[in-house]
């Protein structure tokens, strides 16, 4: 992983959650995206996952620079575990719209965004995905 890649998309994210509302869009879009993502999202307290995304965007972040096994893997594990098909079952095909509604979001809430700073959102993301899709 390009650190400098992680960083662009550390500074974005920064400037996202400065933006008044940026998780809240965020989310009024996932759940509007599909029925199955309503769904899921259905007996879920708001309020609390959005804090939870945040904190999870940063771990996701630490661990693209990260070795397998060292401390900033750490939570993945449980995370992978935690939305796989014996938990909450989000499958593998949701992260996709997830992706395409964070970055979404991230264009309507970094004045910064550009082309290469999607490119960050993509690469740092896409890494954490493909984990998550292999652990389902």
């Amino acid at each position: 992983m390009d650190p400098e890649q992680v960083e662009t998309f550390r500074e974005s994210l920064k400037r996202c959650l400065a933006s008044s509302g940026f998780l809240d869009t965020f989310y009024d879009r996932f759940v509007a995206s599909s029925e199955e993502v309503r769904a899921k999202f259905r007996n879920t307290d708001l309020s609390r996952q959005t804090r939870m995304l945040a904190d999870s965007l940063y771990v996701l972040a630490n661990a693209a620079l990260s070795e397998e096994g060292s401390p900033g893997r750490g939570s993945l594990p449980y995370i992978a575990a935690r939305h796989s098909r014996s938990d909450l079952d989000v499958s593998p095909g949701l992260y996709d719209q997830w992706l395409a509604c964070l970055i979404d979001t991230a264009r309507l809430h970094d004045p910064d965004f550009a082309p290469e700073v999607e490119g960050a959102w993509r690469t740092t993301l896409g890494w954490g995905i493909e984990y998550m899709r292999s652990r389902y």
